[in-house]
């Protein structure tokens, strides 16, 4: 039984609600990287090994003919940036507001996502 990174989300939204930075910073992490695994998945990529990985499943989905690939491209990529800035730029504050607003992206992305999901 291989793991269910929607479960990632899940604890991103329980983060998200907790006033402490650290939890806070710890949501947008969970929410970028269980929509990540998941859009890499089914992409066919999970033995994928490059190290600019991320980039290229963002690139995967942004450059499809098929616009709600594009979208979850585009949600992805953004996801991307709030996830380095709350993980590498401790002079920066992540407020409860940007991880909100990251758990939101995340679940736009699940939405979208639907009809590949096991759910």
């Amino acid at each position: 039984m291989s793991f269910d990174w929607q479960g990632y989300v899940a604890l991103a939204q329980e983060l998200a609600d907790r006033p402490e930075e650290a939890c806070l910073r710890s949501a947008v992490s969970r929410a970028y990287y269980g929509v990540f695994c998941i859009a890499r998945n089914l992409k066919g990529l999970k033995e994928h090994t490059a190290k600019n990985l991320h980039w290229s499943v963002i690139e995967e989905y942004r450059n499809s003919s098929n616009r709600e690939d594009r979208e979850i491209g585009s949600i992805l990529d953004k996801l991307r940036r709030a996830r380095n800035h709350a993980d590498y730029r401790e002079e920066k504050t992540v407020t409860k507001d940007i991880a909100e607003r990251a758990v939101l992206l995340a679940k736009d992305i699940l939405t979208k996502m639907g009809s590949h999901l096991r759910i």
